[in-house]
Order: C-alpha cells, then sequence, then structure tokens
C-alpha cells in the first residue's frame, strides 16, 4: 500500500497520469468495436442496391472520423496526460456548467443555422415541418387546395402527405407537434430559433436529471452535460427543422419532471408525453417510457405504473385518432373515414411487411454513424455503465432499455433513415447515452486516485474542444456541400420566369425533393413532378401556361448526384410526358448559370 502511494505521488508529481484503468479499457473495447463495424458494414451496404445514401454517407462522410476516432480512442488509452494544475482544483459546480454550455448551444445552433445552412431544408421531413407550420400560422390546422388542383395534389407535393380522398384539403401525414413549435416560434422571431432553443433547453434538462440523480457527485453531471454539448449530431440537428431536437429536449423535461416523484412532477411528465407523442410521429417517444413505467412494476410501484399505463393509452389513442378527428372538424366526414385507426393499422402493417433481415446492414451503418457524431468518449463511458445496469442502480435499466427498445423496433420498422446528421431516429435517446455515461463516469472514477481522475476529466475536456472546434466546422461543411447542388437548384428554380417548373427526376438523387410549394400554391413558379402528371393534366398546363423543364441534365450540372436506380414504371411515365410536351411545343430548358443550352 505504502509503494502504492508513492508512485501516485510520483506520478502526481511529474504532472501526467493516464486514464482509469477502467475508461483505458473500454477507449480500447469501443475501437476494436468501430473497427469491426468499419470492416463489416461497406460489403453488407454494397449488396443493399437500392438503398445507397447509408454507404454514401459511410464513405463519404463517415470513415475518415471513425477512423480518427479509433486512433484517438487508443491514444487516450496509452497516453499519460497533463494534470498538475487540475488535480489540485476543487469539483466543478454542475449548475454553471450547464447553463453556460446551453448558452453556447443555443449560439452554436444559431449560427449554424442562419449563416451556414441558411435555413435551407434538404430533405422531405423538413420541408414538411415548414410546411404545416405555415398552415398552422394562419390558424388552420390543413389548408384547402383550390379544386383546379386537388388532381394534381401528387405532383406538387409527391410524398408524406396525409391521404386525403377527394383531394380537398392537404397537410403532412405528420402529426402536428413540430410544427406547432415552430409556428409559434414564428409568430415571434424568425422559426429557426426553435431548434437551437430546444437544443439549450436539453441541456439544462439534462442537468436537472443529473443533479436529482447524484447529488454527491456534480462531477457525474458535467460529464454528462458536456458529453451532450460535444455531440455534433445534437448542433448539426438542431440546425435544421427535423423533429428529433424536440424530441431530445421533451424525453429530457419528461425524465426531469419523473424523477421528482411527487404528484406535481408526475402530473407534468404526462403533459410533458402528450405532446411529445405528437411531435411528428406517435411511436417514439412511448418507446422512450415505456421502460420507466416496466421499472415502476418491477419495483411493484403499482398505482403509479398504472397511472402512466392509463394516460399514454388515452394519449396514444388520441392522436392516432387526431387527423380524423380535425377532418370531422373540417366538415370532410367521408374523409375523416379514411384516416383513423384502420390507416394507422394499414401503415404499421406495411412496414412489417417489408422487414427483412438485410435490414442489419443498415442498423450497423446507423450505429457507426450515431459513433461518429458523438463525443469521442460516449461510447466508453456508456460501456462502463453496464454494472450500474446490472444492479439496478438508480434508473439505468430504464435509460438503456429505451435505446434498446427504440433500435429493435426501428430495425423491425424502419432500418433506413434517408437524409439525417447523425443517426436521427436515436436523437431522442442521446441523453439516455449521456446519463448512462454519467454512470460509466463514477464506475471509472470509483477507486482512481487524484491523478487519474484529473486525466479523465482532461480526456473529455479535451474530447469536447476537439469536437466544437474541428469536427463541428468539418460537419457543418459536409452538410452545406451536400446542400449546395439543391440550393442551387431551388435558387435556379426561383428565378425563372416561367409559371411553372416541371421536374423530371429520373436519374437524380432525390430529385423529388425540389418539388417543393406552398400551402397555400402563393409561391411561383409552381413546381410539379412531372412523372405524376397525367397526360390530360399536362395539355391543359401547357395550354395556359409558360412551362420550364429541370431534369437530368441541368441537375448534374448543378451538381445533383445520379441516382441509376432502376424504376422502370416512373422511367416509362416521364418519357411518355416528355415526348406529349415535344408534340405540343411545349417547355424550355430551366436556365441555368454556365449553361448556354436554354430552350429545346
Amino acid at each position: 500500500m505504502a509503494e502504492e502511494t508513492v508512485v501516485v505521488q510520483t506520478s502526481t508529481a511529474v504532472g501526467r497520469a493516464a486514464l482509469p484503468a477502467p475508461l483505458r479499457q473500454t477507449c480500447i473495447g469501443s475501437a476494436l468495436a468501430i473497427l469491426i463495424g468499419l470492416v463489416v458494414a461497406p460489403p453488407l451496404l454494397a449488396a443493399l442496391t437500392t438503398q445507397g445514401l447509408p454507404q454514401f454517407y459511410l464513405v463519404r462522410q463517415d470513415t475518415v472520423w471513425l477512423a480518427v476516432t479509433v486512433a484517438l480512442l487508443l491514444a487516450l488509452a496509452g497516453l499519460r496526460l497533463p494534470v498538475r494544475r487540475l488535480a489540485a482544483l476543487p469539483p466543478p459546480d454542475a449548475g454553471p456548467t450547464a447553463w453556460i454550455a446551453a448558452a453556447l448551444v443555443v449560439m452554436i445552433a444559431a449560427a449554424g443555422t442562419f449563416l451556414a445552412l441558411r435555413g435551407f431544408a434538404l430533405s422531405r421531413d423538413e420541408m414538411m415541418a415548414d410546411f404545416d407550420a405555415t398552415i398552422l400560422r394562419t390558424g388552420r390546422l390543413v389548408a384547402a387546395l383550390p379544386p383546379d388542383f386537388r388532381a394534381l395534389r401528387d405532383a406538387l407535393i409527391p410524398e408524406f402527405l396525409l391521404p386525403v380522398p377527394g383531394g380537398a384539403f392537404w397537410v403532412s401525414s405528420y402529426l402536428p407537434g413540430n410544427a406547432g413549435l415552430r409556428a409559434a416560434v414564428g409568430l415571434v422571431v424568425d422559426p429557426g430559433w426553435t431548434s437551437p432553443v430546444l437544443a439549450g433547453l436539453a441541456v439544462l434538462a439534462l442537468w436537472r436529471c443529473g443533479r436529482r440523480l447524484w447529488p454527491d457527485r456534480p462531477d457525474a453531471t458535467v460529464v454528462a452535460v458536456l458529453l451532450l454539448a460535444g455531440s455534433t449530431q445534437v448542433l448539426v440537428t438542431a440546425m435544421t427543422a427535423f423533429a428529433m431536437t424536440a424530441h431530445l429536449a421533451l424525453n429530457l423535461a419528461w425524465l426531469a419532471l419523473y424523477l421528482r416523484d411527487d404528484r406535481r412532477g408526475h402530473c407534468g411528465a404526462v403533459a410533458v408525453g402528450a405532446l411529445a407523442c405528437g411531435l411528428h410521429q406517435v411511436v417514439f417517444h412511448p418507446l422512450f417510457v415505456a421502460p420507466f413505467v416496466l421499472h415502476l412494476l418491477m419495483r411493484r410501484r403499482f398505482r403509479l405504473a398504472l397511472l402512466y399505463i392509463a394516460a399514454y393509452g388515452v394519449i396514444c389513442l388520441f392522436w392516432i385518432a387526431y387527423w380524423r378527428l380535425v377532418l370531422q372538424a373540417e366538415g370532410a366526414g367521408g374523409a375523416a373515414a379514411q384516416v383513423g385507426a384502420d390507416w394507422f393499422a394499414t401503415r404499421v402493417l406495411q412496414l412489417l411487411a417489408d422487414f427483412s433481415l438485410g435490414g442489419l446492414a443498415l442498423m450497423i451503418a446507423n450505429a457507426l454513424r450515431f459513433v461518429a457524431w458523438q463525443h469521442l468518449l460516449l461510447l466508453p463511458l456508456a460501456t462502463l455503465a453496464w454494472g450500474a445496469i446490472r444492479r439496478d442502480e438508480g434508473i439505468a435499466r430504464p435509460l438503456a432499455g429505451g435505446i434498446v427498445l427504440t433500435l429493435l423496433a426501428v430495425f423491425v420498422l424502419l432500418p433506413y433513415q434517408g437524409h439525417g446528421w447523425g443517426y436521427r431516429y436515436l436523437h431522442g435517446l442521446i441523453g439516455n447515452a449521456c446519463l448512462l455515461a454519467g454512470y460509466g463516469w463514477i464506475a471509472a472514477t470509483a477507486r482512481a486516485d487524484a491523478g487519474e481522475r484529473a486525466a479523465a476529466a482532461v480526456a473529455v475536456g479535451l474530447a469536447a474542444t476537439l469536437a466544437i472546434l474541428v469536427m463541428l466546422p468539418a460537419r457543418i461543411a459536409q452538410a452545406v456541400q451536400m446542400m449546395a447542388p439543391y440550393r442551387a437548384a431551388m435558387a435556379a428554380i426561383a428565378a425563372t420566369p416561367a409559371d411553372i417548373v416541371m421536374v423530371d427526376r429520373g436519374g437524380l438523387a432525390f430529385g423529388h425533393d425540389l418539388v417543393r410549394n406552398d400551402p397555400f400554391l402563393r409561391n411561383r413558379p409552381l413546381v410539379l413532378d412531372l412523372g405524376a402528371v397525367d397526360a390530360a393534366h399536362l395539355t391543359a398546363l401547357c395550354s395556359r401556361h409558360t412551362v420550364a423543364v429541370l431534369d437530368r441534365r441541368q441537375g448534374r450540372a448543378l451538381g445533383i448526384m445520379a441516382d441509376e436506380t432502376s424504376d422502370p414504371g416512373g422511367d416509362r411515365d416521364r418519357a411518355a410526358r416528355r415526348d406529349q410536351m415535344r408534340l405540343l411545343g411545349c417547355g424550355t430548358d430551366l436556365p441555368i448559370a454556365g449553361d448556354a443550352k436554354t430552350v429545346r
């Protein structure tokens, strides 16, 4: 024992120390797991001929960062870090740290929103959030579609519309919570502030959770806060209209209220849950809550568990019936019958019918993408929470259960996430992972000497600094680069004097995302998906309007990636419409910068 004391004093005297042994081990284990994933994922993804985006993300955006992550984890496991000054400092105050971190998150996310991404919606998910928010700001729940355009509804918005028979109304098929938040913020300031503010609130809610979980270990709370604030996924997603930032904030707000464990707290949690279930898809928040309810049952708190079961039963039934209630209120009773519980069940059954073990390759890629966008030490520290999970300490089990349950659900229902900065289907559970890392921090430092604890703190701080100063600018640059061709295409569309732009999306990656219109059709030109316009309506449009066409040639010139995925039916329809337009003498090429050929 005396010899050990001498060693510790000597290491402190020279001002350097290694990480605690458990953390060194999980750094090495995490690095090996990532390496295995990098070896296994590419050939599996290459076999998925119809879903190239995950492979693109892995190769173009994540492989380099995953390799850097492996190298840094191995370096941290082997290096002795400078700790002379930090070892003598008192434990950090979690409160001021959380407020500073929250303010920085809001400022960084807002700067990225308005200066880097400039409010551009790349994906249909983001577009529909703004589409619905525009409707809600008028005081309506749905928008009326003029009779002349009802048959063209799917050409005006190709996907994610509520299937209202007859097309008298249109709105997205997403629930209105996220759009409602954006609409409410938009009444005061630019709606682009919504996600940055929610991300800041998520940091503060995480701090409140940590304060209740570890009142005697504020350092664990500080670590959890730094892991959340140092997540490039959290920061870049907060620069977008994706609903996932709201999921993260409301899940953590729910947990902070739940941990009060009093009447006011549980009532508040139910109220937050009612909003969280209606953010965009009803399934995500209940997957987060279910393990906590099961935990109550296991601890024989039957009355409280039954309260939550009953409350969430009512909440979920309401949101499943929401669109039917809205259409009934609009006087569309016949159409309302088509979007109730039967419609919800049909959608779920369709997803189940599409299940394939090939989704495992996508889930491996999703997991790698998630790790690549997080704080460097999130995975090693969260892994160390296994002891707390096994011993059922605090809420470690339900925190882990929410992650596992969500991963299982999306593997079965929807392993392909499409666009997303990081793995967005797990975004609402990043707070769970950070709190598990707090448990892991306690386990890592429980038997560590002052030098090792200081080394671990230095590692967390250095990794957070690396994330903000190096990884975040690189990730923003990747996002801007991916958006640039689509932004340029939308600028070219907006600049044309034509009344209508037809998008022939054949051969263009996500060409359908260029088709976007105001819910009240106030934009000019109107943008239509050529393949969704039938022959009769095309003739009528050509006779009454000037028409421009954007196709593969212009899209590729603007930098939009090619998509060689076979779509025989769609290709035939688009080719037939182009032949018809030539016979009618209808349509000019959409002018783009540097393109001399603008007229057919």
